[in-house]
């Protein structure tokens, strides 16, 4: 007599194994989201797993796990010998783990590289140790000894479209093989890295984020402007840089930017040439912390030069706009003629600042004349607890702004705008 559990044994086999016998393309969907250790393990799953993760589209290959960098080297080079020359999707070689670092076996991870390059990957993220907490302690980094050099791995690649970088060495022979040996390349992504190259120069590039996730304390250093020559650029995040300032040349396709910088003694060489690069976006946020220096200059230059915005339709700004009683952020409401979601983001103010900013303001509302913004529907304030600032600004605007829009007030405490939220307030998706 069959006991029970032989009986069960029996149905699973007459009913066969249903996650083997998925389809090929599906089981491959399920490997994408494991680490490569873990897909490697599905080959004790059945004969059908057996070999399928030698073959996966996407590998995730980490430090995680491994107790020694000979183990994970070993697992890696073992893992893509195996693939031979099967193509693959995207490759993410994350080691940002404790005590492995890409430099120290150098050779080998731009092996790594280059092999995920000649099986025609799309997609390729290179993550070494955050280097975010170093730049305080490091001068030159280009003699940081565990930062990873990625100038001299040969980026040629007909079908590259995605590179996300973290934690690496960033030089402009680098950027020059990157944009001329990779033509497909749409997506750049760099998070804390030490970038010194300065020259972005591509025709095909479509979106370019540079960010950190703390703003480094990187006084000193003297770098040159980083020089952005892209015309087919459509997306650019510049969420912080080391000791630099963008410079932007062609960049006439460019419809959604985010500029927040916090560059101590950093000055804007020609504010003009940032404003008309600016015109035509749609999503604009430009956030300066009180490091920036010129950042007022923005104002003035915007007269000077008279830019209008006639595509900007969703704005967000720090209270450099506030200088010389809002002459800049009223500017730019009378040039937005499309505008229709409007965020001010404030920092504690300086109070003898604050109270001179109060009190001239009655002599500025009799010199500006009320303006048209019937698409403007929404204003965020967005400010330090009890700032006195605040009932100032909203009775600019009501005077202002021929048809008010909803005026909502949000204050915080606690932390300072650009950490509040974990940086939710971006406008576009």
């Amino acid at each position: 007599m069959d006991t029970p559990s032989g009986k069960r044994a029996k149905a699973l086999d007459a009913a066969g194994d249903r996650i083997s016998g998925l389809p090929d393309e599906v089981r491959h969907h399920v490997l994408s989201f494991l680490p490569a250790r873990d897909a490697a393990r599905t080959c004790v799953l059945s004969p059908r797993w057996r070999h399928l993760w030698a073959s996966a589209l996407r590998l995730n290959v980490d430090t995680k796990g491994f107790t020694s960098q000979a183990a994970f080297v070993k697992f890696v080079t073992a893992l893509l010998l195996s693939r031979g020359c099967t193509p693959l999707d995207s490759f993410c070689l994350d080691a940002n783990g404790p005590d492995i670092y890409l430099n120290d076996f150098y050779d080998t991870a731009s092996l790594w590289i280059c092999h995920a390059l000649r099986s025609n990957v799309q997609t390729l993220s290179i993550t070494d140790h955050d280097r975010n907490d170093a730049f305080e302690e490091i001068n030159d980094f280009e003699d940081d000894p565990d930062a990873f050099h990625i100038e001299h791995c040969p980026f040629t690649s007909s079908y590259l479209k995605r590179l996300h970088l973290c934690g690496v060495l960033i030089l402009n022979c680098f950027l020059k093989n990157l944009f001329s040996g990779c033509p497909a390349l749409e997506d750049l992504d760099m998070t804390n890295c030490a970038i010194i190259g300065t020259k972005f120069s591509s025709g095909t590039l479509k979106n370019l984020s540079i960010d950190f996730d703390n703003f480094p304390d990187c006084q000193g250093y003297g770098y040159e402007d980083i020089v952005i020559n892209m015309p087919s650029l459509v997306s650019l995040h510049i969420g912080a840089l080391l000791g630099a300032l963008p410079s932007l040349e062609d960049v006439q396709s460019l419809r959604t930017a985010s500029i927040c910088l916090d560059v101590q003694g950093a000055a804007f060489s020609d504010a003009c040439d940032i404003l008309g690069a600016l015109s035509n976006v749609k999503n604009l946020e430009l956030l300066f912390l009180c490091g920036v220096n010129g950042k007022y200059s923005l104002g003035s230059d915007m007269h000077l030069c008279q830019v209008s915005f006639t595509n900007l339709t969703a704005l967000s700004i720090s209270d450099w706009c506030l200088h010389d009683n809002c002459k800049s952020l009223l500017y730019m409401l009378e040039h937005s003629p499309n505008l229709e979601e409007l965020t001010l983001k404030i920092m504690e103010p300086n109070s003898r600042k604050e109270d001179e900013w109060s009190c001239s303001i009655s002599a500025r509302e009799k010199t500006v004349t009320a303006f048209n913004c019937e698409k403007l529907k929404k204003v965020e304030i967005i400010c330090p607890r009890g700032d006195r600032r605040v009932g100032k600004l909203v009775t600019i605007l009501l005077a202002k702004i021929i048809f008010a829009p909803e005026i909502s007030i949000k204050p915080i405490s606690g932390l300072p705008w650009y950490q509040y939220s974990d940086k939710k307030w971006t406008v576009w998706s």
